[in-house]
């Protein structure tokens, strides 16, 4: 288990490790944003130091590369050439961390734009892809690209049909899966049937609720999504696959950490076997 910075936490960055640490998790997903930060703002040797606080703490790391002003389908080739650039600077940043995963998000289409363009934009997407994936695999860094939520620009990866589309057309050993459950739900897609799906390619998981129409990253318990039934999924893979919490506060996170506490009490065997293995 792990929990992301968002946004909307307060505090340092050192606090939050401090809380992560604090919560038992093994994970922290570091948000390559601002108020945070953002990869080129720390040298090597800041990173190191970075590096360090995590080892002190026993909290292994994953990146989220940018997603504000980033968008690496763009139809304008200088912001997707900028795009590229930017999210290189995570993986180059986790490298120097030792991270083993750099998270990015496929991009968008805004409605502006004829829905015909799609096409185009998935073209650029997989060429974006398959540069960064030959690059992070040379730095020992794997991508995970995310599913993206309901929302008002179109979507690239939405279905797992797409989303493995675009993992078989750059069919590389260093591109992987990142299925945000929560916004999985805002599709009302089977998150059971989508975990299968990406079993071969699955390298972690978001966790967060809503209420099956819109991105809300509520507390766990707090909307409509099928916890249990996304847990008893994973259990069934052959191997462990990291699940992270991002939500936007810090009693965001300990509500949830609560909510899966008592799921782990209850009674009946499975439910102790899924968090005993991803707690």
């Amino acid at each position: 288990m792990g929990i992301s910075t968002f946004r909307q936490m307060e505090g340092e960055l050192d606090l939050f490790l401090d809380f992560a640490s604090s919560c038992g998790v093994r994970y922290v997903e570091i948000r390559g944003e601002r108020p945070y930060l953002l990869p080129q703002d720390l040298g090597r040797d800041r990173a190191e130091e970075l590096k360090e606080k995590l080892e002190e703490r026993g909290l292994e790391t994953i990146i989220h590369s940018p997603v504000y002003d980033v968008n690496i389908a763009s139809l304008n080739p200088l912001i997707r050439r900028a795009s590229v650039r930017q999210t290189l600077e995570s993986v180059r940043f986790a490298a120097i961390l030792g991270a083993k995963v750099v998270v990015i998000h496929p991009g968008r289409l805004p409605k502006d734009f004829p829905r015909d363009y799609l096409s185009n934009s998935r073209i650029n997407l997989l060429t974006s892809l398959s540069i960064m994936a030959r690059i992070a695999g040379r730095m020992g860094v794997s991508l995970a690209i995310e599913n993206s939520p309901r929302g008002r620009a179109y979507r690239l990866i939405a279905t797992p049909q797409e989303h493995l589309y675009i993992l078989r057309k750059v069919a590389s050993p260093h591109l992987g899966a990142l299925l945000d459950l929560g916004h999985a739900h805002t599709w009302g897609i089977d998150l059971k049937g989508y975990i299968r799906m990406m079993a071969d390619h699955l390298l972690l998981c978001h966790l967060h609720d809503n209420k099956g129409h819109e991105d809300e990253h509520l507390p766990l318990g707090k909307g409509t999504l099928d916890v249990r039934g996304a847990f008893s999924e994973l259990d069934a893979l052959e191997r462990a696959v990291p699940v992270i919490l991002v939500l936007r506060r810090k009693e965001d996170v300990l509500e949830s950490l609560s909510y899966l506490e008592a799921l782990q009490e209850e009674r009946g065997g499975i439910l102790r076997r899924i968090f005993r293995r991803y707690g």
